[in-house]
C-alpha cells in the first residue's frame, strides 16, 4: 500500500499549469493538474489509455473532440484515450483536478511540469 497527501501536490505557477505525479505504477498513472486563471492544457490524446478527471477546485472549460463543456468543482469526467482533450481555467480562481490514466501510457505522460 502507498499513501500520498494530495494537498502537497497542489502547486501553482505564474508561468504555466503544473502537473504533480501522485502514483506512477505499471497499470495506473495519476497526478494533480493545477491551473491559474487563464492557463490551459493544449489539445492532446492519451494513446489507448482511458482517463478519469475529477475537478477538485475552481472551474473552467474542457474541449473533447471539438465539443466545449463547462466544468466546476465536484465534476468527474471520463474520456477514452483516442478522444482529443484540452482544458482551460476560465474562472477567476485557481483550478485543480485529480487525474487517473489507465493503463499507464508512455513515459511522456508521467513527467512533472
Amino acid at each position: 500500500m502507498k499513501i500520498e497527501n494530495l494537498s502537497s501536490k497542489i502547486v501553482y505557477s505564474d508561468k504555466t499549469f503544473t502537473k504533480r505525479v501522485v502514483f506512477n505504477e505499471d497499470k495506473v498513472l495519476n497526478f494533480i493538474l493545477n491551473m491559474m486563471p487563464g492557463q490551459a492544457l493544449p489539445p492532446h490524446t492519451h494513446e489507448s489509455s482511458d482517463l478519469v478527471l475529477h475537478i477538485l477546485s475552481g472551474n473552467g472549460e474542457v474541449t473533447v473532440d471539438g465539443i466545449n463543456q463547462t466544468v466546476s468543482e465536484g465534476d468527474v469526467l471520463y474520456l477514452k484515450g483516442e478522444e482529443v482533450f484540452s482544458m482551460k481555467n476560465t474562472g477567476d480562481k485557481n483550478m485543480s483536478a485529480f487525474v487517473i490514466i489507465t493503463p499507464n501510457p508512455s513515459a511522456i505522460y508521467s513527467k512533472e511540469v
